[in-house]
């Protein structure tokens, strides 16, 4: 890749060229959209992306569509799963109460049982994937755009930079307990946070001199923890939060967005709110991008060994 000054599309001011890592964050992945708007409207524009979960799916749109922005913002997700909530056992009412019970044993069946509590919305949330991609590959987006997966056969990071883009974008997102993985040559896709939630290295070995990525993750919010099932949510939670902190202190830049209240992994109905965070992070920090992106950098170091591209 070259790591010469590149000239914005809009305004002609070159800057010094970047990757871009998007992560995950579920429903949060929206303030993906955000940051690349707002990037974009300061003449900002990433030569290479690698995307993850929710990152991947927005990356591979806006690789692909010159209309990315808007497609993302309207993909229907009127069928997609919400938030599942637990009965709550404060200040509700009986039939609050029982209701919650309800659903909250419907979903642990479709987990159980089942791939997960998103199987029944499926065929909307691939038809909503084929619509953003329409039919294309990874090998035709505009800028270079990687797609990173967790194969849960091996454990191992597979990174994917070629075939059909939806299927692609489907597996790096495919949530354990709500939608199935993905099987392809021998390896079982799904979720790529589950191996690396920012897979800087990756970036890296794009050789690009500059590394920017975006944490959509939440801090930890104070909660009782007075059950062995509290604490065992409670622990996963924690070990999510301390491995993000490993993998984005590998970039050279990290932006955060800081959203107003607590936002489930599924809350999906919350996306302009997140869009409008993402936006909220660049603008804050413009002026320490504007001096990263005028400055030299070292070069770049190459893959880690532990995973598979494709």
């Amino acid at each position: 890749m070259s790591t010469q000054p590149v000239a914005s599309e809009r305004s002609g001011e070159p800057h010094r060229p970047f990757a871009l890592v998007l992560a995950g964050g579920g429903a949060r992945g929206f303030a993906h959209v955000g940051v690349l708007r707002a990037l974009e409207a300061q003449g900002l524009y990433p030569g290479a992306i690698v995307g993850v979960s929710m990152g991947a799916i927005t990356a591979v749109t806006y690789g692909l569509r010159q209309d990315w922005y808007q497609a993302l913002l309207e993909v229907d997700i009127r069928e997609f799963p919400g938030p599942v909530r637990r009965p709550a056992g404060e200040k509700v009412t009986l039939s609050e109460r029982l209701r919650g019970m309800a659903a909250y044993a419907g979903a642990l069946h479709h987990v159980v049982f089942g791939w997960g509590i998103g199987v029944p919305a499926l065929g909307a949330g691939k038809t909503a994937l084929r619509t953003l991609m329409r039919g294309h590959t990874l090998e035709e987006t505009r800028i270079p755009v990687l797609v990173s997966t967790t194969d849960l056969l091996s454990g191992e990071r597979h990174v994917l930079r070629a075939g059909d883009a939806a299927e692609a974008a489907y597996a790096s997102a495919a949530l354990a307990g709500v939608v199935p993985p993905v099987a392809q040559d021998g390896r079982l896709l799904a979720d790529g946070v589950y191996a690396d939630i920012a897979p800087i290295d990756v970036a890296r070995a794009l050789e690009f001199p500059i590394v920017i990525a975006v944490d959509a993750g939440q801090d930890l919010v104070t909660a009782d923890v007075r059950t062995g099932y509290q604490a065992i949510l409670r622990a996963t939670e924690i070990c999510h939060l301390r491995h993000a902190d490993q993998r984005f202190a590998a970039a050279d830049f990290v932006l955060r967005p800081d959203f107003r209240r607590s936002i489930d992994t599924l809350d999906f109905g919350a996306r302009r709110e997140c869009v409008a965070a993402g936006a909220r992070a660049v603008r804050r920090r413009r002026a320490a991008l504007a001096d990263l992106l005028a400055s030299p950098i070292s070069p770049a170091s190459g893959l880690a060994s532990s995973e598979t591209i494709s």
